[in-house]
């Protein structure tokens, strides 16, 4: 009867772990970002339809690139485009090579 005890405790103690585990794994990670919003197209390839474009490389998401993907209202980029802008969103990589934020809030000519 001990023994059925222990095990069950230790199954728990490995359940919780894991599921701690998995919760810090999917809180996405929050980046503020300033350049210019462009927008963007093209055949065959999925894309939100706009970007922010930095004057020079920057890291985001462990990659340095010059332009990033931005999803969020798109009456709202209309009015703002080819203005620089601050976004401020959740990072997200819906696939290896593509890094897109998902913004919460802009501001105009920062």
């Amino acid at each position: 009867m001990k023994k059925i005890t222990m095990m069950g405790m230790l199954f728990a103690v490995v359940m919780l772990c894991a599921g701690i585990w998995t919760a810090a794994q999917d809180k996405p990670e929050v980046v503020e970002v300033t350049g210019i919003l462009v927008k963007v197209s093209a055949v065959g390839v999925d894309t939100t339809g706009w970007e922010l474009h930095f004057p020079n490389a920057m890291d985001i998401g462990g990659k340095m690139t010059k332009a990033v993907e931005v999803d969020g209202d798109p009456h709202k980029f209309q009015k703002l485009e080819n203005l620089r802008i601050t976004v401020k969103g959740y990072l997200m990589r819906p696939s290896e090579n593509r890094i897109v934020i998902k913004v919460q809030k802009i501001k105009e000519g920062v």
